[in-house]
């Protein structure tokens, strides 16, 4: 199990994303600014003890917690049938944000995993 949150590292003047961090940039926190992305479970390269690797059940307790923060809202169809990104927008359900989070975490994980 690989899915871990980050955050940015300063370097000098700009924030990058840590070199260990693969399939990077997901789900930033509107709490504490952190993200989602991936390790390898085996590698040759150093992770710090202190990132964060998240469970299932962890994880989806985390979008929890952030929609809870800031609602997450999704478009809906307009009248020509059309979804438009930033229109129609509705609030999604705690309902509708756990069954997502639990779909995305499955999907990301089957992506991630060595054949």
């Amino acid at each position: 199990m690989a899915v871990i949150e980050y955050m940015m590292v300063k370097d000098g003047p700009r924030r990058q994303v840590p070199d260990f961090v693969g399939d990077r940039g997901h789900y930033q926190s509107p709490i504490d600014n952190s993200y989602i992305g991936w390790v390898d479970d085996v590698r040759d390269y150093y992770v710090p003890d202190t990132v964060v690797h998240l469970t299932k059940e962890q994880f989806v307790a985390r979008q929890v917690a952030c929609h809870t923060h800031t609602p997450f809202k999704m478009s809906t169809p307009n009248a020509n049938g059309m979804v438009i990104p930033g229109e129609n927008l509705v609030t999604l359900t705690e309902a509708e944000v756990i069954s997502n989070s639990e779909a995305w975490y499955d999907q990301f994980v089957a992506m991630n995993q060595p054949s």
